[in-house]
């Protein structure tokens, strides 16, 4: 679980602003595993006293995600095994790290010490990842301004056009 009380005491060293961690993302009211997921998390954060540094955002606009991204020092991607996912990308489009587990898509989008880092999906893990980001203030832009170019490099429309040209000209000379 993320919200670990090592996290907590970890990330309570920082000086200056406080951190807060906005759990963000798609909640469907009518899956019950959704609402089980979202009662449990807000009762440990209760539990762990870290209510009020907690926000928690379960369904929100593309304006309120660009803004989300814009304003925070790292995204946590935290599904396991998870297919290739656009989130990622997206944070990564906008200058923003990402911390994911090294499994899945996050191995193809994210590259570890440059665009964000990877790392197994354990509490202490992700934490200690996030503590680089509270030791050291300019690691966001920095990891954020190669995140977008390994973006723009990577995934970009052109590209996409120009591996599928040459993918296209390779079969047409057989």
């Amino acid at each position: 679980m993320l919200l670990s009380g090592q996290l907590k005491e970890r990330l309570s060293k920082s000086e200056g602003d406080s951190i807060h961690l906005v759990m963000a993302g798609g909640y469907d009211e009518r899956v019950t595993e959704n609402k089980e997921h979202y009662i449990e998390l807000r009762l440990l954060c209760q539990k762990l006293g870290v209510s009020d540094d907690v926000s928690f955002l379960r369904s929100f606009s593309d304006a309120q995600k660009l803004t989300l991204l814009h304003h925070c020092d790292c995204l946590l991607y935290t599904p396991d095994k998870e297919h290739f996912g656009i989130v990622p990308i997206e944070a990564m489009y906008m200058k923003c790290p990402v911390i994911a587990c090294n499994s899945g898509g996050p191995l193809e989008t994210v590259v570890d010490g440059k665009t964000g880092f990877l790392r197994e999906g354990r509490p202490d893990q992700f934490a200690e990842a996030m503590e680089r980001f509270v030791d050291d203030p300019k690691l966001s832009k920095t990891l954020g301004e190669a995140g977008r170019k390994h973006v723009e490099q990577k995934f970009s429309f052109n590209t996409f056009t120009e591996q599928l040209e040459s993918v296209v000209n390779s079969l047409m000379k057989k």
